[in-house]
């Protein structure tokens, strides 16, 4: 009767799986919705067949997530012949078949595969008298309602998320929904701001969380190699020498931060190096600094990989006249956002 939104273990939603499990049982104009009603679910309830007993990857799939598509799936109730009674969530209390239990289709007198409509008549509804505090309460519920058997409209499906009803799946708002949080990280604006260069973001993200396959890294997964830097050869290469204490890292940093306007100095840790980042003062903004870190982040990465895999040793002034392009073009690219109106002149100021 009513479909899944596809969504996996891991959280991440399929978008085609979500928007078909509400057309599954609210479109009428869906040659695959009706081809699943007629061939898969037959005389069925969508919510107790029984998965082991399917072959097809994909409708297994679906029928796996069902339990994750009844947070959101909801059915307002017309004439009732559609919905089912056990199973859909067209109550307060959720499918009844949890609320109440699985003995009492047989104390209700309401078949398992039963519809709304088979519960009630013209007259009222057929339910045998309650024998629990929780049938008292679905009681009490029904003399609120019309009854179903007086209505000439058909039951209809909706997507509801934290108490708001959708006209239509969203991807967007079902995944805020699901998704597991956790804490900002305090390092996260450093890495994603407005008019970042995409390929430096994701390097600086991976090396904010000392991913990057240095050969120290790599010789703790366990591989024979030399873990002496690429770039200097002396000391090891983890990411804090790679990136701030390396000779020729400090140089470039000289350099980079000598155009912003600051006197020599280096970073003592990875520590320091994010504080930087965040400072607000007169001598650089906040924006262009997160822009050229980012390109020196990105610089001695690519210089490292070109001596490791093509013995190619590029001067630390040669690269820096790149990375003073890649930073020119950036802002050039991004002049009309409000942030980037001044940085030009800002990034110039100390040539």
């Amino acid at each position: 009767m009513v479909g899944s939104v596809s969504l996996y273990d891991s959280g991440i939603i399929d978008v085609n799986y979500g928007s078909a499990s509400l057309r599954l049982f609210s479109a009428r104009d869906s040659l695959w919705a009706d081809w699943i009603r007629n061939n898969k679910i037959k005389d069925s309830v969508f919510w107790s067949i029984d998965e082991k007993k399917t072959t097809s990857w994909t409708w297994k799939s679906l029928l796996h997530l069902r339990p994750l598509a009844r947070r959101f799936i909801r059915c307002n109730v017309g004439s009732g012949i559609k919905a089912s009674f056990w199973f859909d969530w067209w109550t307060p209390f959720g499918p009844l078949i949890d609320f109440l239990g699985d003995s009492e289709p047989a104390q209700t007198g309401i078949p398992l595969k039963g519809s709304v409509a088979n519960a009630c008549s013209m007259t009222g509804w057929r339910l045998r008298p309650a024998r629990s505090p929780q049938a008292e309460l679905l009681h009490f519920h029904l003399t609120t309602l019309h009854l179903p058997a007086s209505s000439i409209v058909d039951d209809s499906y909706f997507w509801r998320i934290e108490d708001i009803d959708l006209e239509a799946f969203s991807t967007k708002k079902t995944w805020e929904a699901i998704r597991h949080r956790q804490q900002p990280l305090s390092w996260a604006s450093q890495v994603w701001y407005k008019g970042a260069i995409p390929r430096h973001t994701f390097m600086m993200w991976i090396v904010f969380l000392n991913m990057i396959p240095t050969r120290t890294r790599l010789a703790s997964w366990g591989m024979q190699i030399d873990t002496t830097c690429c770039i200097c050869g002396i000391h090891s290469e983890t990411r804090d020498h790679l990136f701030l204490h390396c000779e020729f890292s400090e140089d470039l940093w000289v350099e980079a931060t000598r155009r912003l306007g600051y006197r020599s100095f280096v970073f003592h840790t990875w520590e320091a190096f994010s504080a930087w980042l965040d400072i607000k003062d007169s001598t650089s903004t906040q924006t262009v600094r997160r822009l050229v870190s980012q390109t020196v982040i990105y610089t001695i990465w690519t210089e490292r990989n070109n001596r490791y895999h093509n013995n190619v040793i590029t001067p630390v002034h040669v690269l820096f006249k790149k990375l003073d392009r890649q930073v020119r073009d950036a802002i050039l690219a991004k002049r009309h956002q409000r942030k980037f109106n001044h940085l030009m002149q800002s990034w110039l100021r100390f040539i």
